[in-house]
């Protein structure tokens, strides 16, 4: 019997609908206007801004093809990352992976790297060389990106000329705002010690890169398409705003769930579930990204922790995530037969 294919747009708003639900740092103790930027974002990508990014990513990446993740943002008082942002990336990597065969690349700034390894060797893939990317199923590699912004332009021509890559996603990476610097949420600069992937970004975007940003503050790398919302309503959104835009712009409460939210689409729509992991895997990864030196933003401490949100509560988030995953593939032909039973005879 062939199986029915479950609405894809009705999957889509689905895990929106997890993803955005208000239970971080930013929605509950600053009151984030979260649904207001999410609605701009939707608007803008016609429907359901994971379900999208997804299907750019389907239609345009194939077996072989580099992708660049962009992340790591770097806390000021620490010299530390935190923890949303290379767990998002490490998810999302293993989703371009396992889903559709594609290498992921992670750039992020040189000190952020062991991090982003632990992250994405904790998914499941295996690091690679430049020159070994090809070698072997699952591979990944790393990037450092320069910090001075004549470098960065050096840089970025050479990452894009030696992976050709098909895609780049930007996930909880600070972009610039309108005055040229970097902020942190709390409106003071770190350009001094951030690499300046927004000229990568703006380089891919030059010569027709597909590109995506994930974000949930209104100061990532990619959110431009809502700056002028982040700039009036976000507490010091004047000053943090970032004005980069990407292709699809995916607002979520903590960036790794929408980096989650995308990966989660991107396993239903291929028909693998493996290409997106379960809550036992997201306790797993957040261990391995403390370990390698994160921290929660909120607590300011190396805890199971991200943005405020435990452990737990994100394994949780990500097994009614992999739910609509499974029910996408399992239920198909049982609802067509239900449907069908409605029938008069």
């Amino acid at each position: 019997m062939q199986t029915t294919i479950l609405d894809p747009k009705r999957i889509g708003d689905a895990v929106d609908h997890l993803v955005t639900a208000p239970i971080s740092n930013w929605t509950i103790l600053k009151g984030l206007p979260l649904p207001k930027l999410h609605a701009a974002a939707r608007k803008l990508a016609g429907g359901s801004v994971t379900l999208a990014a997804a299907n750019l990513l389907k239609e345009k990446v194939s077996r072989g093809d580099r992708v660049l993740v962009l992340s790591g943002f770097i806390m000021r008082d620490y010299g530390l990352p935190e923890t949303d942002g290379p767990i998002g990336a490490a998810v999302m990597a293993r989703a371009l992976s396992v889903g559709l065969g594609a290498v992921p690349i992670g750039i992020s700034e040189d000190s952020i790297v062991p991090c982003m390894e632990a992250c994405f060797s904790a998914a499941g893939l295996v690091p690679a060389s430049d020159g070994q990317l090809d070698s072997g199923r699952h591979r990944y590699g790393l990037s450092g990106f320069p910090v001075d912004e004549a470098e960065a332009v050096r840089a970025a021509q050479e990452l894009l000329d030696r992976h050709k890559p098909k895609a780049l996603i930007a996930i909880e990476r600070p972009g610039a705002g309108e005055d040229g610097h970097y902020h942190g949420g709390g409106g003071f600069e770190i350009s001094s010690f951030t690499a300046k992937t927004d000229i990568l970004f703006a380089a891919a975007r030059k010569v027709g890169i597909p590109t995506i940003g994930v974000g949930d503050l209104g100061n990532e790398l990619g959110m431009g398409a809502v700056a002028d919302i982040v700039a009036t309503d976000v507490p010091l959104g004047d000053v943090i705003a970032a004005r980069q835009k990407a292709d699809i712009t995916v607002v979520a409460n903590i960036s790794n769930w929408g980096a989650y939210g995308i990966a989660a689409c991107l396993a239903a729509l291929v028909g693998n579930s493996d290409a997106f992991h379960d809550g036992e895997h997201e306790k797993r990864l957040i261990e391995a990204c403390v370990r390698a030196g994160a921290i929660d933003p909120v607590g300011g401490q190396h805890r199971l922790y991200v943005d405020g949100t435990d452990a737990h509560a994100n394994a949780c988030l990500v097994d009614l995530l992999r739910s609509i995953v499974l029910l996408s593939q399992r239920e198909g032909a049982n609802i067509s037969g239900y449907q069908n039973s409605w029938q008069t005879k």
